[in-house]
């Protein structure tokens, strides 16, 4: 009986944890932020395309990579917002909810691959500090596809270690690692490196030998793979563009250059840079961070610095000795998170999104480090616990009270609102703001894919981010020299006086505002 309740006890704390984490990344998720973001807005349409009309946006099957913006777009967002969009019709929720859910799961993920590489206590630091790092908060609140390739590299690196003592799970591994390919084009880099690194530990360790399942892991890998691989292929110019109506493979409109530069990782510049985003305010997008909390809260680097430097030790003995380490594991992760992070052009924390994970394991591993080493004076760490307590509570009343107003003219906030009154009042043509994007109009117009795909228009065709002058009833760019009385007019708020002044009626909404001649 007292083993039982003492068992019971033991889940008390990291359940609040966890229940503190979900809180945070779910309530208000529809609404908060406002608005979307261009690339949410695109994701969200092509799985309300593929839903209703059996193909993306341009016209393809079930393809491996989204055509979208004339040099593509992942996919898997798109795939997993399905079933939302279904449930909930195509809404800022519906495309949020993949990525929200995700990162809830990723809360107790956190805490039993921590405790299962060291110890309870360790786990639960890496639990508490991911359930209020602003970094993770802020990724689970919007539907940007590459924000689910953590969530999957964390599955994967979990599943992985427990494939090590029971090797069935390996299959799981290989299916989340597999999967993250779907999410972010720089994984196919961060994966083979990883899992080749990975796999040279393991085997000099002596910690992992061949079985049927780890066989069985790399063939789901490499089934994840293929279409991926043929995709590069087609793109590249050896293969011809694949279109059935169950699969595609699209050839794009144009191939971007490789974001990874290998020379950055002897460029000066790339380190300042990565630890700016890191360690600093963030990369200066309000959408991936608030300057005075950075990624981590700026307090933490030296505890991050700490536990490197513990892990450090440890697992060089334990390589030393041919001895598998947690800390050996973790930072030859780190390390090839670091080195793809570096070699990256314009950096921002999208694109290093394998890194930040490790880095909330070395802060867990230095805060334990601390707590072990001022058991004689307790009041220390409890102290910074409490510093962390008030920072989180400072971060979420900024988030939840004020961040609306500072990401509205990014996410096109009114945009929504501004589309179904168009719609409602049944105007026939409709001029849009520059400063709106196709793809929201796309997601709120819910415009019909045959349609979009036979009138659309583009300004800059070929190219890699394609500008669209035109579609249905709508045109993009407002001339106010050449205002048609039979035309409304989608535009920005600052804009409304005017239109009012030339006699034109105006509604308001949020950011934005319709004026139209009655």
């Amino acid at each position: 009986m007292h083993r039982k309740q003492g068992a019971q006890q033991a889940w008390l704390l990291p359940l609040l944890f966890i229940l503190v984490g979900v809180g945070v990344r779910l309530w208000q998720l529809g609404g908060l932020p406002c608005g979307l973001n261009q690339d949410e807005a695109y994701a969200g349409y092509e799985a309300y395309s593929m839903l209703t009309y059996g193909v993306d946006s341009w016209g393809y099957a079930n393809p491996c990579y989204f055509i979208s913006w004339g040099s593509g777009m992942n996919v898997l967002e798109s795939y997993l917002a399905m079933p939302f969009v279904a449930l909930l019709g195509l809404t800022e929720l519906a495309i949020r909810l993949p990525q929200a859910i995700l990162a809830c799961v990723s809360l107790p993920v956190v805490y039993l691959l921590l405790s299962r590489l060291f110890d309870r206590t360790v786990g639960l630091l890496g639990l508490g500090l991911t359930a209020i790092c602003p970094w993770h908060i802020m990724l689970s609140r919007w539907g940007l596809e590459s924000n689910l390739a953590p969530g999957l590299l964390l599955l994967g690196l979990y599943f992985l270690v427990r494939g090590l003592d029971s090797p069935p799970w390996l299959l799981l591994s290989g299916l989340c690692y597999g999967l993250s390919l779907y999410a972010y084009a720089t994984l196919w880099v961060v994966v083979p490196l990883t899992l080749v690194v990975f796999l040279v530990y393991l085997l000099y360790t002596q910690k992992l030998k061949f079985s049927p399942y780890l066989a069985g892991a790399v063939g789901v890998l490499l089934v994840l793979a293929l279409p991926l691989l043929l995709f590069v292929l087609v793109n590249l110019g050896v293969l011809e563009e694949i279109r059935t109506p169950f699969f595609s493979v699209p050839r794009l409109v144009y191939l971007r250059a490789s974001e990874v530069d290998w020379r950055n990782l002897f460029s000066l510049e790339a380190y300042e840079n990565l630890g700016k985003v890191l360690f600093g305010e963030g990369d200066g997008l309000i959408w991936n961070s608030l300057p005075a909390y950075g990624m981590f809260y700026p307090f933490s680097w030296p505890l991050m610095a700490l536990g490197g430097v513990c892990m450090a030790v440890r697992g060089w003995k334990g390589l030393k000795a041919r001895r598998f380490t947690g800390e050996g594991l973790l930072l030859l992760g780190l390390f090839c998170a670091a080195v793809v992070s570096l070699s990256l052009d314009y950096l921002n924390i999208n694109k290093a999104n394998s890194l930040p994970f490790y880095l909330l394991f070395l802060l867990a591993f230095g805060v334990d480090w601390v707590f072990g080493f001022c058991k004689a004076h307790p009041v220390l760490p409890w102290g910074g616990v409490g510093v962390y307590a008030v920072a989180f509570g400072l971060f979420v009343n900024t988030y939840f009270t004020t961040y609306n107003d500072a990401i509205a003219v990014q996410f096109r906030d009114g945009v929504g609102e501004a589309v179904a009154f168009v719609k409602q009042q049944g105007f026939d043509q409709v001029a849009v703001d520059n400063t709106v994007v196709y793809s929201h109009i796309l997601f709120y117009d819910r415009t019909p894919q045959p349609e979009f795909a036979q009138t659309v228009e583009y300004a800059n065709y070929p190219s890699p981010y394609l500008s669209v002058s035109s579609f249905g009833r709508y045109t993009f760019g407002v001339d106010d020299q050449t205002l048609d009385h039979d035309t409304a007019y989608l535009i920005r708020r600052s804009q409304a006086q005017q239109m009012e002044q030339m006699g034109y009626t105006v509604a308001f909404f949020g950011q934005y505002a319709v004026a139209y001649w009655e």
